[in-house]
């Protein structure tokens, strides 16, 4: 495997560097000028089947996020969310900077998360019980990747690669892959998108996240080391202005896992079924 990414980073730094201020035109952003921002504040409502054994959404709050959506660009460098998938909502924003620009693809150095964390502790309060398979777990952090993303646009939609290394936590190392594919489809004040993606994790990213370390053995968790996994989805988000300054937004999207993910003690289940609907105010 890092053999292929060495390959394909060569590949894509073969041409010359030769930063550009612009976003491609026909592209839907507000990164279209030397200096721009957008900030975006609301209320979602956010469903999501948790893979974690024994572990459900409870409570009136862990249905309900207000989330913050901050756009900002300036000679290259940007904070930007991805306003084509509801992830979005929950995962926060992307920073970045602009390595090449052409008119129709671009290289960007990216951070992100992208793995959700695990806190056993806020889990076991919102539920209001103790919850054997995750009880004395420690702390899986969010995992916050570094590295190259390639974008492909299209009339009306884009293909996106990333390569990145965690950095944090600092010790799950090795590098992911994801490929993420969006289609727009106007529909009257509508805008439909078809999202789909491709995830690799390596073997030490999954262990961090779902194997069980000889501290966090009990009799009924048996110690146990990850191996790679492939995560898949299929997504379809919709966005509609209802005024000058607020936007209607909805989506629903099943991930999938290999089954392989299902030998960790803690999980119960290789895929899940998310839906959100809520609205934004824009400023």
């Amino acid at each position: 495997m890092p053999k292929l990414l060495i390959s394909i980073m060569l590949v894509l730094m073969c041409a010359n560097v030769n930063a550009n201020e612009k976003k491609p035109e026909n592209q839907s952003t507000v990164f279209n000028k030397t200096f721009s921002w957008q900030a975006q504040l609301g209320i979602s409502a956010y469903y999501t089947d948790i893979i974690l054994k024994d572990v459900k959404q409870t409570d009136l709050k862990s249905y309900l996020t207000i989330p913050l959506l901050f756009d900002f660009y300036y000679k290259g460098f940007f904070i930007q969310s991805n306003h084509r998938r509801s992830e979005s909502f929950a995962l926060g924003a992307e920073l970045g900077y602009q390595l090449m620009v052409r008119e129709n693809w671009e290289l960007d150095i990216i951070s992100k998360a992208y793995i959700a964390g695990i806190s056993p502790d806020n889990i076991m309060e919102e539920a209001g019980k103790k919850i054997d398979s995750i009880y004395g777990l420690f702390d899986r952090d969010v995992g916050e990747g570094i590295g190259l993303r390639y974008t492909h646009y299209y009339a009306d939609s884009q293909l996106s690669i990333d390569v990145a290394n965690l950095a944090v936590p600092s010790h799950a190392k090795g590098w992911l892959v994801e490929a993420f594919y969006s289609h727009l489809i106007p529909y009257r004040n509508w805008d439909i998108y078809i999202n789909t993606s491709l995830s690799y994790y390596p073997d030490s990213m999954m262990d961090y996240y779902y194997g069980i370390k000889g501290y966090e053995v009990t009799d009924t968790r048996p110690y146990y080391e990850a191996d790679t996994t492939l995560k898949g989805q299929v997504e379809v988000f919709v966005q509609r202005p209802i005024s000058e300054s607020w936007t209607f937004s909805a989506g629903i999207s099943f991930t999938k896992y290999t089954d392989n993910i299902t030998d960790s003690p803690i999980v119960d289940k290789s895929h899940k079924v998310t839906a959100m609907f809520g609205v934004l105010y824009v400023f």
